[in-house]
């Protein structure tokens, strides 16, 4: 990726990310830059993350230099660490087809949308990064189940914020591959094309697309998603592996892990050009990737190709991009008009647990969206040292 190279041109000075994941842990390559952007789980604090998730996710972006080498996109960003979501915490729902109670992860569109509006409120946030998604069929894109989640994306563009988020991973329930020609699958937030930089995956020991990666007409650029390392959630050093809710350790993967790539060279783009707005950044990123053979420099997979920190911080490559200086039209899916849509309270997080998950370990799915509060029934927590 050429990160060390693009560092010369842009360190992220004078932005900050908001992380809305799991919440971010205080760490020795985070000091004096991670900032408390509250909990939408048990009200709480944004600063607790009991399964690590949005702790790799802050390294990846912002990670001060160390003796290892490893250092990340943007080590001068601050982070605004928002946890509004946990595969750790569950809450039994209705299911609506079937009437049974059921046992969601926390977190939910509805919760996303709130902590993103929270997010672009929140002075000097200038880039979003949201590695999660939701799934639901295509069938459903004319009456999609998140209208309040693209009024937020869209209140962030229109607020001059770059929102970045995951493609999602295949997990052969809600979140199934997309055939080449129309999409089966629907992938929340990722298809607001229009308002939102969407990521997937590369493998990078093939360079090809990662065979977790779900493709979609709305997919933006790639970054890699497997042999990720970042910083340990429970320690001051690095770790390459995670630990699910029982303990069990894997590897760290997925286009959750690609998608912080992206956002902090959005941030050293923001640095370099504060002129230009939310959109030209991601049309700068798109158009300065490492294009596909697709039509008009565009596949399903990969976007407009893989990300190049040095070339979005630099000049155009040339022979890359239109002759016109901007992107093709994307192939937008329609969604529901945002007339019909009303943005979220920017509330503070409260006690609220709802039902959303993650994409970093190859669970994504659409879980339940309400708007009620209900109570925590059950509460798990694993030490992520596997113990």
């Amino acid at each position: 990726m050429r990160i060390r190279a693009a560092q010369e041109f842009a360190t992220g000075q004078g932005q900050t990310i908001a992380v809305i994941d799991s919440g971010v842990n205080p760490h020795p390559r985070l000091a004096g830059r991670l900032d408390d952007g509250g909990d939408y789980i048990l009200g709480e604090s944004g600063t607790t993350d009991c399964e690590g998730h949005g702790t790799v996710v802050a390294g990846i972006i912002a990670a001060a230099p160390g003796a290892t080498g490893f250092v990340g996109v943007a080590p001068d960003v601050r982070i605004l660490a928002i946890r509004q979501s946990s595969r750790f915490f569950e809450v039994e729902l209705p299911d609506p087809e079937t009437g049974r109670t059921v046992s969601k992860p926390a977190g939910d569109t509805a919760s996303l949308a709130r902590a993103v509006v929270r997010a672009v409120d929140t002075p000097g946030v200038s880039v979003v990064n949201i590695s999660e998604a939701a799934c639901f069929p295509a069938s459903r894109a004319d009456d999609p189940p998140d209208r309040a989640l693209q009024a937020a994306v869209r209140y962030a563009a229109d607020s001059d914020v770059v929102v970045v988020a995951a493609a999602a991973n295949i997990d052969n329930a809600e979140c199934r591959q997309n055939p080449e020609d129309e999409p089966g699958t629907l992938v929340s937030p990722a298809w607001f094309d229009q308002d939102v930089l969407a990521v997937g995956a590369i493998d990078v020991d093939t360079g090809e697309p990662a065979d977790f990666t779900i493709r979609g007409r709305w997919v933006d650029v790639a970054a890699p998603g497997t042999r990720t390392v970042s910083l340990d959630p429970v320690g001051g050093g690095l770790t390459a592996t995670l630990a699910d809710a029982d303990g069990e350790r894997f590897p760290i993967r997925g286009t959750s892990f690609a998608t912080p790539y992206v956002a902090g060279v959005a941030a050293l783009v923001r640095e370099r050009y504060p002129e230009l707005t939310a959109r030209q950044v991601i049309e700068r990123i798109q158009r300065t990737a490492q294009h596909t053979a697709g039509p008009g420099g565009r596949n399903r997979t990969l976007g407009y190709g893989v990300l190049d920190p040095v070339a979005a911080l630099t000049d155009v490559p040339l022979g890359q991009g239109p002759e016109q200086g901007s992107v093709p039209a994307s192939e937008p899916v329609e969604p529901a008009r945002l007339h019909d849509f009303r943005l979220p309270v920017p509330e503070d997080p409260v006690r609220r647990t709802v039902a959303f998950v993650g994409t970093g370990a190859g669970i994504a799915a659409l879980a339940v969206t309400v708007l009620t509060v209900y109570t925590v029934r059950r509460y798990r927590r694993s030490k992520l040292s596997g113990g």
